[in-house]
């Protein structure tokens, strides 16, 4: 009786985990995905638009560290989560105000805010993944991301189009206003899903063999681990992937002149194409490992930017943003769950912590790379911008990152059997240019293995 009343609880804690992942989405489609727009639309340059989408991840970051010592003192790891996105709700009052009160000194007020916005809700997250480690079984991980991610990526696309849409009906010269109303759509979304955590229940954390390592300690542990192996590849890759990330939008808006409407179909075409994968993702990772879905999305992300050099128009940049979604979706949820499977249950809320640091240190370094190449890259008559310069080199950054690390990481949990090269052929839909990356890179590590071979 106490058994099924306590797998009843977990399963409703588990709908409640997919409404508030709704009301999150609808918080990001209205806000999150126009910070970058509302600089440009205040004049940013492309270093300010670098610190933008760098520097208050990184900021945001750094809290965590305490994060594991705030739980301890709370004794309710659903407390702190509350207590910290009630501070993200209230960050949006200012973020809505600040279209309206003009554009001096605007972007750094913007970036001041947004590093707020970024701190409350990060502080959060190794809390609320270590609750979801609890709550989720192991065996049915992958299909309860793969569904939860569907769904939200699902709402994320409707609430971008619906933000874009609502600001396509203001005048181009006059568009702020329509930044001010789209964000307090955020707010209150963010407010129903702070509803939804506080109906979730909150397990008694498990704290038996629990480790009190520095973060010095793990980043010493860093190359002696499969975790280890797989963060540094994850930091690597982001800070590849942030060299050019910041600026696709500038790329869309200021170089092959976007409107709003068209900006928001190009964004929403990733987000759809990124939920309807979803489902498809976690049930091949729930039956043969989360390495090989890291494997083919990882080496595939190489493509997305290389595609870029030969976008001009709406429809091209559509067709990129689908391949994207395609990619980004499985990588995004292979990452997640290699952290579940090697990290041991009573160490997630530090490791997690740890891991966003690290993660957020990579994508800071990165874009700020990416603004500096910028600024001293020209125009050159083989581009159609100097910022395709930036997404070339993005693009080698992310191949010779898979290149190198990819083969260090190995699956920890028993799966069926089934070869890399078997496992692309028999289950990718993901189209050509991602079977070109992944043949050129198995190539690759083909080569290499021969190279060590004969170093031996």
């Amino acid at each position: 009786m106490e058994k099924n009343a306590l797998a009843n609880g977990r399963q409703k804690s588990l709908e409640y985990s997919v409404k508030d992942g709704a009301a999150f989405s609808i918080m990001t489609g209205f806000g999150e995905q126009y910070f970058t727009p509302l600089a440009i639309e205040l004049g940013a340059s492309n270093l300010w638009i670098g610190l933008l989408a760098s520097l208050p991840p990184f900021i945001a970051s750094l809290p965590q560290l305490f994060t594991s010592r705030v739980t301890a003192h709370l004794k309710s790891r659903r407390k702190l989560i509350l207590i910290a996105v009630m501070l993200q709700v209230l960050t949006w009052v200012p973020l809505a105000a600040l279209p309206l009160l003009g554009e001096a000194n605007a972007v750094p007020l913007l970036i001041i805010l947004v590093s707020f916005y970024y701190m409350f809700g990060q502080f959060a997250n190794p809390t609320w993944n270590s609750l979801m480690g609890d709550l989720v079984n192991e065996e049915t991980r992958g299909r309860f991301f793969g569904m939860r991610n569907k769904i939200t990526g699902a709402v994320a696309f409707v609430s971008i189009f619906i933000a874009g849409y609502i600001l396509s009906l203001f005048s181009k010269d006059a568009v702020l206003p329509g930044f001010s109303m789209i964000f307090l759509v955020a707010l209150i979304a963010r407010l129903a899903s702070w509803r939804y955590l506080s109906l979730m229940e909150d397990p008694p954390m498990r704290e038996d063999g629990a480790e009190a390592f520095s973060f010095t300690q793990y980043l010493r542990r860093l190359s002696k681990t499969n975790y280890g192996r797989f963060a540094l590849y994850y930091s690597l890759m982001n800070f590849s992937v942030y060299v050019a990330a910041p600026f696709f939008a500038v790329y869309m808006l200021k170089d092959l002149h976007f409107t709003y409407f068209e900006y928001t179909v190009a964004t929403a075409a990733m987000s759809l194409t990124s939920f309807l994968s979803m489902s498809y993702w976690g049930n091949l990772a729930d039956r043969f490992g989360n390495k090989k879905i890291l494997s083919l999305c990882g080496t595939s992300l190489a493509v997305v930017p290389l595609l870029w050099l030969f976008s001009m128009d709406v429809l091209s940049v559509i067709l990129i943003q689908i391949l994207a979604g395609i990619v980004w979706s499985g990588f995004t949820l292979s990452a997640l769950n290699i952290v579940y499977d090697n990290v041991k249950p009573h160490n997630r809320e530090r490791v997690f912590a740890y891991h966003n640091i690290l993660a957020a240190s990579s994508i800071f370094l990165g874009a700020m790379a990416g603004a500096c190449l910028s600024a001293e890259i020209t125009d050159h008559w083989i581009f159609y911008s100097s910022l395709q310069i930036i997404f070339l080199i993005s693009a080698i950054l992310r191949l010779m990152t898979s290149v190198l690390f990819l083969p260090g990481i190995k699956e920890r949990r028993i799966v069926e059997p089934i070869s890399e090269r078997d496992f692309f052929i028999k289950y990718s839909g993901t189209g050509p240019a991602i079977g070109l990356s992944y043949r050129a890179v198995t190539g690759l590590h083909r080569s290499i293995k021969k190279i060590g071979k004969k170093d031996e």
